[in-house]
């Protein structure tokens, strides 16, 4: 049985709660390198060897992929797990007070289950390189979005003001322009980035844009076109009980940019691609809504996604997949 260390990780610190059967430690350090090399001489003081030591805390952004990334490289075996799980775990518990001392306890103690039911999941490092474009294509999207906003408050300010907004506007699409050519210029110099990113656009309606994020946010482990529907989030959520029968929904708990990547993709696919196209039909036949429309074709773009990248081979309006099994359709 490992020794299972919950990390609740900070901006500027982190709390650590070292667990055993017979051992209980709590420890804070700060979230800098100084403080990631007092957190090693702590374990190896009070949990023993990096071999013995399993090391958990939340996906919370960029706070912690630096001590990840320093956990891994000192050998110690390290989980990412989503915050839904930790809060869901919490509230099975009955907890009753919110500290960060105390949710490193509670992810100590999440992490040691789940490990005794060989139900977690370790986190290994992205390829440098893969690393960089999704740093690059979250850049990206940020500007985007802070452009479009601009665009929506120009319609807005007064006309003696809009020379401004413009200005604006301009070294927004200067800027957006940039990192797009940086990113290309970096799949460009992968032969193996460049290949898949090939393979994504023989896809009908899933263009150069669409095929960086997926290489940028789905892990090269998913196993399966299923794990990487639930990854981004994209598997239907069902909301029965009783004589209530609600509408199956998107689960939405998963990678957000992944899972927004292909939505415009899903409505153009409806007319565009073939096989989106006829799925669309099948459903708005069963009197769905189009909502509920989109979001299956959304799930279906990124099943074939996966499908091309894991076989290697351009995509084939030919071949026919297999339906998933549940026969639910999410809506969005």
């Amino acid at each position: 049985m490992k020794i299972t260390l919950g990390v609740d990780i900070a901006k500027d610190k982190f709390d650590c709660c070292l667990l055993a059967e017979q051992m209980e430690k709590p420890g804070q350090f700060a979230n800098t390198p100084r403080g990631f090399k007092q957190l090693l001489r702590w374990l190896a003081k009070e949990g023993g060897g990096p071999s013995e030591i399993l090391a958990c805390m939340e996906a919370t952004g960029i706070y912690g992929e630096a001590l990840l990334a320093f956990l891994h490289q000192a050998n110690i075996a390290v989980s990412k797990v989503n915050p839904a799980q930790i809060k869901h775990y919490s509230r099975s518990l009955l907890t009753r007070n919110k500290t960060d001392r105390l949710d490193a306890r509670l992810i100590a103690r999440f992490a040691r289950e789940r490990f005794a039911q060989g139900r977690l999941r370790l986190w290994t490092p992205p390829r440098p390189e893969v690393a960089r474009l999704r740093a690059l294509n979250r850049l990206l999207i940020a500007r985007k979005e802070q452009c479009a906003r601009e665009r929506r408050r120009a319609a807005m300010v007064p006309k003696s003001l809009r020379p401004h907004t413009l200005a604006m506007l301009r070294s927004f699409a200067r800027h957006i322009a940039d990192i797009q050519e940086e990113i290309d210029q970096l799949i460009a110099a992968c032969p193996e980035l460049a290949r898949k990113r090939r393979l994504l656009c023989s896809i009908p309606c899933v263009g150069p844009v669409t095929a960086q994020t997926v290489l940028a946010e789905l892990p090269e482990d998913i196993a399966s076109a299923r794990s990487a529907a639930a990854y981004a989030g994209l598997t239907p959520q069902r909301e029965d009980s009783g004589k209530k029968q609600g509408p199956a929904r998107l689960s939405k708990t998963g990678n957000p940019h992944l899972r927004r990547a292909f939505y415009m993709p899903a409505v153009v696919g409806r007319k565009h691609n073939q096989r989106v196209k006829a799925q669309a039909q099948r459903l708005k036949d069963r009197g769905l809504a189009t909502g509920q429309i989109i979001a299956a074709g959304m799930h279906l773009l990124l099943r074939v996604c996966y499908g091309v990248i894991a076989s290697g081979q351009p995509y084939d309006p030919q071949w026919q997949n297999t339906r998933p099994k549940s026969g639910a359709s999410p809506s969005a």
